[in-house]
């Protein structure tokens, strides 16, 4: 080979051979730089799902928290710093309406109530618990008149219901008063299992003649085939000396629930001791 044409012939062999090893090696770099950036971007922490919370938010929370613990004053305070930014917000005024209410103060309640009701006029809870003031001051007639409004808002609420029920009681209205109950009942089978006093609705159990009541609503409870909840209202009927709590066990609208083991549990008691004695007496 001629010397001169060594070098340009090399030369070019090594270009080729460079040529080829890029060609190999660029595409595999190109495919690992997605992966790379993929990895770092999965390095970075997750982007917070939950909402921020803002400084109104927090002063909701304190109100709330200070309202449970019956720390009515300081609640009522941020409550009216609240209102300050939106006067007519229906929410705080029927808060600082409830707090009013736990400390008595029934003109200071009622007036708060009405703003909240005025400023939201669907706003049944409002009704509900203006109706709540009359009830505390025994004042039932006009009690029974704000229920049933608060009712025709929204029907739906069995506390409304429930606290129509013992106005009609204490009026003396049995029927208007079982047919309330037995409303709150079809919305929520544990309506009578609370007696609110913290959330945005007040209700009230306290009622006169117990025992009565009691079997009223053992009834009640019988009619919907809840005998776990009519035995123990049975019981209280016994327990404050109701004389005609034997009378389920003939009542027609106790007949879903009369044979439930429980009941006849509650009848064992109500049978008077001189007829257990005798019915188990040889001569019985």
């Amino acid at each position: 080979m001629n010397a001169k044409l060594r070098p340009a012939i090399i030369s070019r062999f090594s270009s080729i051979v460079l040529s080829l090893l890029f060609s190999i090696v660029a595409p595999q770099s190109k495919a690992q730089q997605p992966a790379s950036n993929s990895n770092a971007q999965s390095d970075k922490p997750p982007a917070s799902s939950s909402p921020v919370r803002t400084a109104r938010d927090l002063e909701e929370e304190r109100a709330r928290i200070l309202m449970a613990e019956k720390r009515y004053d300081a609640g009522i305070q941020v409550y009216l710093d609240l209102l300050k930014s939106q006067p007519k917000n229906a929410v705080y005024l029927n808060m600082v309406g409830i707090a009013y209410l736990n400390m008595s103060s029934f003109d200071q309640a009622r007036k708060f109530f009405e703003r909240s009701a005025k400023a939201d006029k669907k706003y049944s809870s409002a009704v509900n618990n203006l109706g709540m003031v009359w009830y505390e001051q025994k004042n039932y007639r006009r009690a029974i008149r704000q229920y049933q409004k608060a009712v025709a808002i929204d029907p739906s609420q069995s506390g409304t219901h429930a606290n129509l029920g013992f106005a009609n009681y204490r009026m003396k209205k049995y029927a208007e008063a079982a047919a309330e109950f037995h409303k709150a009942l079809e919305i929520d089978p544990h309506a009578f299992d609370r007696n609110e006093r913290v959330g945005t609705m007040v209700q009230d159990r306290s009622v006169e003649n117990h025992g009565m009541f009691f079997y009223m609503m053992a009834r009640e409870y019988a009619r919907m085939g809840d005998a776990t909840h009519c035995a123990d209202y049975l019981r209280k009927s016994y327990e404050e000396g109701y004389k005609d709590a034997l009378k389920a066990r003939t009542d027609p609208d106790f007949q879903k629930v009369v044979n439930d083991p429980a009941v006849q549990a509650v009848f064992i008691l109500l049978v008077p001791s001189e007829t257990k004695t005798d019915s188990a007496s040889p001569g019985a």
